[in-house]
């Protein structure tokens, strides 16, 4: 049975990966930004900790405290002792950056969406959500058996609405700003289809959260609130480094969250740990306007010099994370691995959405580099790209 079993999975495997995915090489550094490629330290372009936040003496601090005082996690389930004053405080503090009502916290924002859909699916409900998220939306829909429409444009999610304003409940899906991307939502037009055909709206901040707004809350400042609007969420990558995910919603639906979902009534919470350094990075991030504004100046430094230099740049302006759209993986790939010989770090995502084989190289700046470090990438990619120019290779913008 063995054999026959990995041949049919081999086969599946083949059906499923145009390209392995090889190691790089790349393992842990001094810190996030510099970690070691065959032994030589090298400047990562591919991490989330865009305000340098992570190594905070303040988070470390929360995090340090929070071990004393609870050990790493807590002592049994949310429904049956598993709350502390501490994560309550921490809900609450989630709930009031994004301007909601309440809030409650994930492990990871793989859980959170989990537990959203499987708790809210009735019959005859539709879901609707962007084609290249790495949300487990689909798999969600399937655990429950619910029909799960991917979409690329504004277009397409409109059309989707409109084809079905009368399924029994329809939940959107959207990312405020892409994580593959780097392109935003058009959060008002989103709003306004919700309203007009009665959706439920649930927007991942993920990726909007820290560096955009004021006080870095997203969409949250532009849009506090509005009828449809189901859930917010988040995870802590960006702001402490950890998986830990914030939905925050309406009390009601908190309420039947937790009177539905399995998983809330017999897991414990998250690692108190995560909790202390959440709520920390928080604090630091919503008075970080100078680490802002200068995030704001770095990515469109990079932006402008990459579409000077001629590459087919498709993420916002002013978004930290730059992506260059390729035809193919390898192509991407090969720039990835031209640029690691020259010290930088970039990441290579298929756009496996889309059902194509093209791929985007991204770029995630971070307040943490130096001056010198983005020199040195943008240096290297007029080198690379002069040599492709060159070599009669096109690449179209």
């Amino acid at each position: 049975m063995t054999q026959p079993l990995k041949a049919e999975i081999a086969k599946e495997i083949a059906k499923e990966l145009a390209i392995v995915q090889s190691d790089l090489g790349i393992r842990a550094g001094a810190d996030p930004l510099h970690p070691l490629y065959r032994s030589t330290l090298v400047t990562s372009f591919a991490t989330w900790n865009l305000l340098d936040l992570w190594g905070h003496k303040d988070i470390k601090t929360a995090s340090a405290h929070a071990l004393e005082d609870y050990h790493t996690s807590s002592s049994a389930g949310r429904l049956i002792g598993g709350i502390c004053t501490k994560l309550s405080g921490c809900e609450a503090r989630c709930a009031q950056f994004l301007s909601a009502e309440s809030a409650l916290l994930f492990s990871n924002k793989n859980q959170a969406v989990l537990t959203l859909i499987t708790a809210l699916a009735t019959g005859g409900s539709v879901v609707i959500g962007p084609s290249m998220s790495a949300l487990p939306i689909a798999d969600a829909c399937a655990l429950v058996d619910l029909e799960f429409i991917e979409c690329e444009s504004r277009e397409d999610y409109r059309q989707a609405i409109e084809r079905h304003k009368t399924a029994g409940r329809v939940i959107v899906f959207a990312e405020t700003v892409s994580a593959v991307t780097g392109k935003r939502s058009d959060l008002h037009d989103l709003i306004s289809l919700a309203n007009q055909h009665n959706c439920w709206l649930a927007l991942d901040e993920s990726w909007a959260i820290a560096y955009s707004g004021m006080r870095g809350a997203g969409s949250a400042e532009i849009a506090p609130n509005f009828p449809q609007l189901l859930a917010r969420f988040f995870s802590g990558s960006i702001l402490s480094g950890a998986p830990i995910t914030a939905l925050t919603c309406p009390h009601e639906v908190r309420e039947l969250l937790l009177l539905r979902s399995r998983y809330l009534k017999i897991e414990p919470p998250p690692s108190l740990i995560e909790v202390a350094a959440l709520n920390a990075a928080i604090d630091l991030a919503e008075i970080a306007i100078t680490q802002r504004e200068k995030l704001n100046l770095r990515s469109r430094l990079i932006q402008n010099a990459l579409r000077e230099q001629g590459w087919r740049v498709v993420s916002e302006d002013d978004s930290p994370i730059a992506s260059i759209w390729f035809d193919t993986y390898q192509q991407a790939r090969e720039l990835q691995e031209a640029l690691l010989q020259r010290g930088c770090l970039i990441e290579v995502i298929a756009a496996r959405g889309l059902r194509r084989n093209n791929a985007v190289a991204r770029i995630v700046a971070s307040t943490g580099h130096s001056d010198l470090e983005v020199a040195r990438l943008l240096d290297s990619l007029l080198e690379i790209r002069k040599r492709i120019s060159n070599s009669g290779v096109k690449q179209e913008v």
